[in-house]
This record gives C-alpha cells, sequence and structure tokens, in this order.
C-alpha cells in the first residue's frame, strides 16, 4: 500500500450518478427554492397579463337533439329510421367535420347576411368584412360539442357581444337542422325520379315477357297445359305398369310352353307344368276324380266290389280318369296357343308405351319453355309490384319531417362572461411557473457534475470519505476559520474532531505523523481543512506543526499570524536563514512553518532533497506534521511533497469541484506514485441527502466543549476516546 492508505482502490473514470431518494429530492428543491419562486413569481405575473390582455368572452349554446322518436312509415326502412342509440364515434366526427366546414360556415354567412353585421368579427374602422376572414372568424367562435351516450349535439358560440354568442348559436343550429331538412328532401326527389323510371322500365319489361307467354301457348296451344300432362303421364304410368305384367306372364308361359312341349304326351310329367296345374278344366277333372275317390271308399265300407254301385262308381272313376287324361294331352297346345297370345299383347303393349313415352317427351320440352316464360312473368311482376310499393312509401314520407333532427333547446342569453376567474387563473400560473422552476432545478442538478454527498463521493472516487465540514452561513464563515479555537462546540468544530480520528485510523500503524492537505482547484477550502485540523492535534495535546507548502499562494500566515512579514519555508530552501523560521501561534502546542518570501521558482526549490531533509528533521521534534500544498491540478508543486507525507488528504467543495476534476487530480497523484489516503467533503449541506447530519438538537452545543483551547468540560477523560488514549500511548519527541 502507498503511503500506508487502507482506502479502497480509487476510480479514474467518472461514475453514473446515483438514483434520485426523498431526502435528496427535498435538498434539491431547497437548494432551488429562489429559482423556483422566481418562477412561480413569473407564472403569476404571466397570468395577470393574460387576464389584462383577454377580452371578456360570452358563452350561448343551442342544443340539437338527433332522432328522438320519429314517425314511423311500416314497411318501408329507408325513407324514416326509428334509432334510439347513442350517437356512434364515426356520425359524430362527421357532425363536428360538418360544423367545421368552410363551405358550411359560407352558407350561414350568405342565408344571414352575417357581413352586415358590423360586430360580427374585429375588424378595422371602415374596412368591409372580407368572407374569408368571416368564415375563419365563425369556424373559431364554434364550439361542437358531443356528451357520450347521448343523442345531442352541443352548438355552442364565443363572443365578445353576448347577443350576437345567441344570435349565433341559434343561426348555427337553425341553418343545421335547415340544411338536414334539404337534403332529405332532395335525397328523397331522386330517389322519387329514380323510383319513378324504374317502375316504367319494370312494366315495359313485364308487358313484354306477358306477350311472349301468351304468343307460346297460341303457337303451341298450351292453353291446358298442366291437366294435359297430368292425364299424358298418368296413362304412361298406367301402360308401363301393363307392359310390366305383360313381360311377366309372357316369361311364365314361355317356359311352361317348353316345358309342355318336351313332356308333351306324358301325362305324370305334364301335371308338373303350373300351367297344366292351374288350368280350370284340369283343376274340375281332379276335384271330379277325387270326389269320386271318396265316394269309392264309402261304398266300400257297406258293399263289396261285385256290387251294381260298385261297380257304377269304379267305372265313373275310370272315366274320370280317362277325361282328365286326354284334357292334360290337349294343354300343350293351349298352352302353346296362350305363349303366343301374350307374344302379341306384349308387343302391342310395348308400342304404346313408346308412343306414350313420346308424347310426355313433347309435352315436356312445351312445358319447360313454357314455365321459363312464365317464371320470367313472375319475376318481373313482383320487381313492377315492389317498385311501385317503395314510389308510393318514398311519397308517403317526403310529407313527413323525417330528419330526425330539430331544435331541442334554444340558446339563451349568457348573463356572465365565460373567461376564466382571477383566482383559478393565477392559481393555474403559479403551479405552471413553480412546475418550470422544479423542472429547471432538477435539469441543473443533473447538469451539475460535482460531488453531492458522501455514498456519491465513495461510490464516484472510490476513496474514503475522511470527514464531511458542514456549510457555514455567510455571516459566520469568517468566524469559522478557526472553528476549534473561537467555536469549539459547533458542528464545523465536531467534524474536524472526526477527521483527526479518521486521519489516525486511516494512517500508517507506526507513522501517522505527516499529513498533507491538497485540491484540485484554488478556493476549494484546504488551508481552512489544514489549519482546523492542525489545531484539532493542538488541542488534544501534540505539538503540531503546519508547514504552509503552497509557496505560490501562502495563506497559512494570514490566518495563524495575523498576516505578520516573517520569515518561513522560502528561506530555508534558499539556504538564507536556519531552522529559526519557526514561529509560535496563539494556539498552545500549534507551530507554524510560514511560506516566507515568494520565490521565482517554487517547484524547483521543492525538488530540491533540502526539502526532504527539513520534513525528517521536523519529524523529530514535533508529534504531527501538517503541510497544506497548492492545488494539485494547478501545478506541479503538490507532485514533488507527496513522497513526504505518510497520508494524503484531498479537498473537494461539495457542490463545486466537478467529478472530472478530481479524477484527473487522482490521476496525477497516482501517476507521481502515491495516492490519496481519502477525501474530504468541505462546504456540506448539513441535511443533504445521503450526507450525515450534523448532531441535530442539543448534542454537541457550546456548553458541553471547555476552554477555548480545547479540552472538555470538567477536565477530566470524561469524554476521553479511543484516539485520546492512543495518543497518550504513543512517546513524544
Amino acid at each position: 500500500m502507498i503511503n500506508g492508505s487502507t482506502s479502497p482502490e480509487p476510480k479514474l473514470e467518472a461514475a453514473p450518478a446515483s438514483s434520485f431518494d426523498l431526502e435528496q429530492i427535498w435538498y434539491i428543491v431547497r437548494e432551488k427554492a429562489w429559482l423556483i419562486l422566481l418562477f412561480g413569481l413569473l407564472g403569476i405575473l404571466g397570468g395577470l397579463w393574460y387576464i389584462h390582455k383577454t377580452p371578456l368572452t360570452y358563452y350561448a349554446q343551442a342544443v340539437i337533439e338527433v332522432d328522438p322518436d320519429p314517425i314511423k312509415v311500416v314497411g318501408y326502412e329507408g325513407a324514416v329510421q326509428e334509432t334510439k342509440d347513442p350517437i356512434s364515434e364515426d356520425m359524430a366526427q362527421t357532425l363536428k367535420a360538418v360544423f367545421h366546414s368552410r363551405e358550411f360556415a359560407q352558407e350561414v354567412i350568405r342565408n344571414y347576411d352575417l357581413l352586415d353585421y358590423p360586430n360580427f368579427i374585429s375588424h378595422p374602422p371602415g374596412k368591409p368584412i372580407d368572407l374569408e376572414d368571416a368564415t375563419g372568424g365563425l369556424i373559431g367562435m364554434e364550439q361542437i360539442n358531443l356528451p357520450p351516450e347521448t343523442r345531442f349535439i352541443d352548438v355552442g358560440v364565443t363572443h365578445s357581444d353576448p347577443q350576437m354568442a345567441k344570435d349565433l348559436a341559434d343561426i348555427l343550429a337553425n341553418h343545421y337542422c335547415a340544411r338536414a331538412l334539404q337534403e332529405r328532401e332532395l335525397r328523397t326527389k331522386t330517389e322519387n325520379d329514380y323510383l319513378e323510371k324504374e317502375a316504367e322500365a319494370a312494366s315495359e319489361t313485364l308487358t313484354k315477357s306477358e306477350t311472349a307467354l301468351n304468343d307460346y301457348i297460341k303457337e303451341t296451344k298450351a292453353v291446358s297445359l298442366v291437366d294435359s300432362h297430368d292425364t299424358v303421364v298418368s296413362d304412361l304410368r298406367s301402360k308401363t305398369t301393363d307392359l310390366s305384367q305383360a313381360k311377366a306372364e309372357l316369361l311364365r308361359l314361355q317356359a311352361d310352353d317348353d316345358q309342355a312341349q318336351k313332356d308333351k304326351g306324358n301325362v305324370d310329367a305334364l301335371l308338373t307344368i303350373p300351367s297344366v296345374v292351374n288350368d280350370p278344366t284340369i283343376m274340375t277333372d281332379q276335384a271330379a276324380i277325387t270326389n269320386l275317390q271318396a265316394s269309392i271308399r264309402v261304398l266300400q265300407l257297406r258293399y263289396t266290389d261285385l256290387h251294381p254301385k260298385m261297380i257304377l262308381a269304379h267305372t265313373q272313376l275310370s272315366d274320370a280318369e280317362n277325361k282328365l287324361k286326354n284334357d292334360v294331352l290337349d294343354i300343350p297346345d293351349q298352352i302353346h296357343e296362350k305363349f303366343e297370345t301374350a307374344k302379341v299383347r306384349e308387343a302391342d303393349i310395348e308400342s304404346a308405351v313408346q308412343e306414350s313415352e313420346g308424347n310426355a317427351m313433347d309435352l315436356d320440352y312445351v312445358r319447360v319453355k313454357y314455365n321459363v316464360l312464365q317464371r320470367k312473368v313472375d319475376s318481373d311482376q313482383a320487381l313492377y309490384e315492389g317498385v311501385l310499393n317503395r314510389l308510393k312509401e318514398s311519397e308517403v314520407a317526403n310529407g313527413l319531417d323525417s330528419t330526425g333532427m330539430h331544435i331541442f333547446e334554444p340558446a339563451q342569453l349568457p348573463m356572465e362572461p365565460v373567461q376564466a376567474r382571477k383566482s383559478k387563473t393565477l392559481m393555474i400560473s403559479l403551479i405552471g411557473g413553480l412546475m418550470v422552476g422544479i423542472v429547471l432545478a432538477f435539469g441543473l442538478h443533473m447538469m451539475d457534475s460535482s460531488l453531492k454527498s458522501v455514498d456519491q463521493a465513495e461510490d464516484v472516487l472510490g476513496l474514503t470519505v475522511l470527514a464531511s465540514i458542514p456549510r457555514q452561513n455567510q455571516s459566520k464563515l469568517k468566524e469559522s476559520s478557526m472553528a476549534l479555537v473561537k467555536a469549539p462546540g459547533s458542528p464545523v468544530a465536531e467534524a474536524f474532531r472526526s477527521l483527526r480520528t479518521s486521519i489516525y485510523l486511516a494512517g500508517k500503524v507506526k507513522g501517522r505523523k505527516i499529513v498533507l492537505f491538497t485540491s484540485t482547484l484554488a478556493g476549494e477550502g484546504k488551508t481552512f481543512c489544514s489549519t482546523n485540523y492542525a489545531t484539532a492535534l493542538a488541542q488534544q495535546g501534540l505539538r503540531t506543526l503546519i508547514i504552509d507548502a503552497d509557496l505560490r499562494s501562502p495563506m497559512i500566515g494570514s490566518v495563524l499570524l495575523a498576516d505578520k512579514k516573517v520569515t518561513g519555508l522560502g528561506e530555508l530552501l534558499s539556504r538564507k536563514v536556519d531552522s529559526a523560521t519557526i514561529h509560535e501561534s496563539e494556539i498552545e502546542n500549534l507551530f507554524i512553518l510560514p511560506a516566507g518570501d515568494l520565490l521565482p521558482n517554487p517547484a524547483e526549490m521543492l525538488a530540491r532533497s533540502e526539502m526532504g531533509e527539513i520534513v525528517r528533521q521536523l519529524a523529530e521534534k514535533f508529534d504531527r506534521i501538517v503541510i497544506d500544498t497548492a492545488p494539485v491540478t494547478a501545478v506541479s508543486d503538490t507532485l514533488l511533497l507527496l513522497e513526504h507525507a505518510e497520508v494524503i488528504c484531498l479537498v473537494a467543495h461539495v457542490g463545486r469541484t466537478p467529478r472530472k476534476w478530481l479524477l484527473r487530480a487522482m490521476k496525477l497523484i497516482a501517476e507521481a506514485g502515491s495516492r490519496p489516503t481519502g477525501v474530504i467533503l468541505n462546504q456540506m449541506p448539513i441535511r443533504m441527502a445521503g450526507a450525515y447530519s450534523y448532531y441535530p438538537g442539543k448534542y454537541g452545543e457550546p456548553e458541553v466543549y471547555g476552554s477555548v483551547n480545547g479540552g472538555y468540560a470538567g477536565g477530566g477523560k470524561g469524554r476521553k476516546g479511543k484516539e485520546e488514549e492512543l495518543v497518550e500511548s504513543e512517546p513524544r519527541a
């Protein structure tokens, strides 16, 4: 570690600003209160100017109701519609566009001779009102509002003359309603003309289609086409059934004929043919044989076979069987005859069916064309009747007030101007000015690259904040230059006691004697910090020497020696005097080595080995040595002294020192082979965001502390801390 520092590694690049918190916001507002109040005052002045320059205006409003509950024409939806829904957004925008259109404004101006009104719009005396100016003026006066979820149109007008405001509001509302009615009448007339032409055209078309149908009926003699068609279809259906039956009968007879011709002469085989079995004669013969057989069985119960009755019965049975045989043998010829007859009949029926089908096809052709012509007539008839009905309904609707708009409430004469009340205007102006001031205050704060708090300093620089020296009022600034002497109980004095402890703990274990104070730029308070720190060491009982090594702009002499012209470090370095240049101060244990006469080449003098020897010799005589040096970024003098210091303190003025200059100073110190032990934040606001508060309330008030020379009240060790005990344990030179 360089110089025995235990602080974290310093950062050599700027870090982003930390985010705001409520305490920091309150600090910014309080710090820039003058700016915010200034813009608030400017806002009030602007409001007063606006009130003074703005002329009084009056507002009158007429109300139009849209579609309240118009008369409804039954069966006609185009002429009048019953609408109870609110005005849609599209319709609302259309209505506003109509009112704000130049065409509408010029119609109003022309129809109501508004150019003849001298106070219609403001214009130079004696000069006639131009139509374009009047149009723009009227549009600028209009305030059209459509309340949501309603069917009302608020037609408002602002004007410097209350009567003119009322008249213009009524004129605009009445003209809009009249224009809507005129447009409706024009649309109705156009519609009626169109419907009349359409009705005439539909009548001509219907006449042509009816003539074509009648000519076709005469040509085809199809007066009773429907009945003829039904008759033909019914006859065709009947003949088709007969043909099916004839074909089935023909197939059956053909099968029986083939079997009969094959088995001709075989009675038993013929009796298996369905036509033979079902023949009435055969069926009669079989029934007779069956009856005779039954009679013989009955007679056998009473008589023998030789009995006359039995003989007669057997004879009758034999005759019947012979008759059946003969009849069966005659059947094949009969079946063949029936088959031939069925063939002829089937051919006749088929010919009749073909003839009927031809008639039906011819009739269908005639009927299809007839139906086409008939449908054409029906369609033309329906179109003609629809156009006639629409025309009649349009004529009825034309006599009704079907615009759905009327004046719901005429404009009233305004009695009071509508200009915002003065108090309201001033309040808005004040709030606006304050808001601008707040925005500007935060903008300036964001643009300010200086350090604002302890946390921010440690985050940006990567160094430990050794102490935060509170800001003093301008009236107490001179007095606070030696705060530990003149105000030992003040927050500033307590801050330097804290600095004494912080440096003691931050230095080398065996070497905290030589402490160097420097800053980035001039005027940051390094001399203020070094003298008060040296005073704090002296008040602790340590023999302390403060060396003014700022050979270009020395300040120690003016602070501690009442600006006495005495010899100092300059004379030592130039070998003009010996070590007798050390002077006692009015503070016990505090000694001063002032800068002495200004040297023409201070850097060369400080770079000599004599400077190191001087510091070494003085370190043997004093418990502590405090070196006040020049700003590190201004000249190179301080860089030549860094090697002699054990603790390096970098002083930064809160709210003034830019971060880039602090980083630049740290970089120069690092390039010189050293590093700052920590940073001292000077002129820290007491309640700044991120900073520590400085003994609020009664803690640390003057009565707690003792004499001017430092010691605590009571003279004992009642308030002695760890630092004092450590100091007492060290050997004194």
